[in-house]
């Protein structure tokens, strides 16, 4: 019979096993609910299944005469590729059959060019918020078309004013329906108050604008509700005598202020604002006494300030008096005639017209062989300005482009002036 001493060192070691299991089945019981853990959101709830990718990795060989083959069948291989988790390449869209009716018409592919009017020498397009087409004629008239049954084509023609001498301009104010008539010398205001489609009112907002050789050209109005417009020089190459001479001003339509914002600009027919930027860009004609290869016309990125060279400073940075001047973003053939001028917003063009720049090329009467049509320039920030690439989107024969607008419905719409047409240019139909 064991004493009590050992009874107790018995009993002693009892207890020390006791321990032992009770710390193994503590251990157990954490494991198991580390585990549980692992397979529970602590919500309650499963978590979402997520799908394993299995993504190629170098293998790592500690026998440094591996050869690259054994090294190569080492590697994990992405899994084989199945109808679960394999993109289904988008077909793209097919390019749309356009339409061309004038023969000699290029446009880019999926382009329809159709005649959307005839009309006497067409000098300047806007639109009403009920997408009616607002012409201005260099015989003094302003007409109102419209595209009643939806076909591309005006089937309406409405005699809005008459009177003008050489209106060059016309806009709307934004959600109204005042009309503004830029021809020699003045603005005008017109409204149609008992909506029969001929103005009833007519009121000269601005008059003593300086004229010669070229007047006032085109205008719009801007985000801040100003009216800007550009005025051309009085001569070919001069010091001019009134300093609204050859600049973009812009007019405060309910105060009556003005102010010149830029100079230098020979003649900039026509002006519109970067969609996305809120920028001021025109276009501009160069002078002509230098020969037949120079100056460039321009599309100019307007600055409050800026002086854009006009009559000593041409091209990149030629001639004499070019301290301190604005290049131009893009240049067009000399003696050109850039005028008509607008953005594309729409949305029917494919997507790498966004935000392009088209601009009508008159050509000239100085020498046969200068090609003439609407060309589009794709402009990338540079600086605080802006680099243009210059193309052609569209030309004809005999083409004389004048103004240019694109419409509401997605379409481009150019007035030729010598044909005495205007022209509609869509993607598809």
């Amino acid at each position: 019979m064991p004493t009590v001493a050992n009874r107790q060192i018995i009993s002693l070691e009892g207890i020390n096993l006791q321990r032992i299991n009770i710390q193994f089945i503590v251990f157990l019981i954490a494991c198991l609910l580390i585990v549980a853990a692992c397979t529970n959101t602590g919500t309650g709830e499963t978590p979402p299944t997520q799908t394993a990718v299995s993504t190629p990795t170098t293998a790592t060989n500690s026998d440094p005469t591996a050869s690259p083959a054994e090294i190569t069948a080492n590697t994990t291989q992405p899994p084989e590729a199945t109808a679960a988790n394999t993109a289904v390449p988008t077909e793209p869209a097919p390019t749309p059959v356009g339409v061309v009716e004038l023969p000699g018409a290029t446009v880019p592919p999926g382009f329809s060019f159709v005649k959307f009017a005839d009309i006497f020498r067409p000098t300047g397009l806007t639109f009403d918020a009920a997408g009616r087409l607002f012409v201005t004629s260099f015989d003094g008239t302003v007409h109102i078309l419209q595209d009643v049954d939806g076909d591309g084509r005006s089937d309406s023609d409405v005699q809005f004013a008459a009177g003008f001498s050489t209106p060059l301009g016309i806009t709307l104010r934004p959600n109204s329906n005042d009309v503004y008539v830029s021809s020699t010398g003045q603005i005008t205001l017109l409204r149609d108050e008992n909506r029969d489609d001929v103005a009833d009112v007519r009121e000269t907002l601005v008059s003593g604008l300086p004229t010669g050789l070229h007047q006032n050209d085109n205008l719009k109005f801007g985000a801040d509700g100003w009216l800007y417009m550009g005025i051309g020089s009085t001569c070919d190459v001069c010091d001019e005598a009134d300093d609204r001479s050859a600049t973009i001003m812009r007019f405060n339509v309910d105060s009556g202020e003005s102010e010149i914002i830029a100079i230098g600009l020979r003649n900039p027919y026509d002006l519109a604002f970067h969609p996305a930027t809120g920028d001021l860009f025109a276009t501009d004609n160069g002078r002509d006494d230098l020969g037949l290869g120079s100056p460039f016309e321009e599309l100019n990125h307007i600055v409050v300030g800026g002086n854009y060279g006009w009559p000593g400073c041409w091209n990149d940075g030629e001639g004499s008096d070019c301290a301190e001047t604005e290049t131009a973003v893009a240049f067009f053939d000399a003696h050109a005639s850039a005028n008509g001028l607008d953005f594309y917003t729409g949305d029917a063009f494919p997507a790498e017209y966004q935000n392009n720049a088209f601009v009508a090329i008159f050509g000239t009467f100085l020498t046969d062989g200068v090609p003439t049509g609407v060309a589009r320039v794709q402009l990338s920030p540079s600086g605080e300005s802006y680099t243009g690439t210059v193309s052609w989107f569209a030309q004809w024969p005999d083409a004389r482009p004048l103004p240019l607008i694109a419409g509401p419905d997605g379409a481009i719409y150019v007035g030729d002036y010598l044909n005495s047409v205007i022209y509609r240019i869509s993607y598809g139909n």
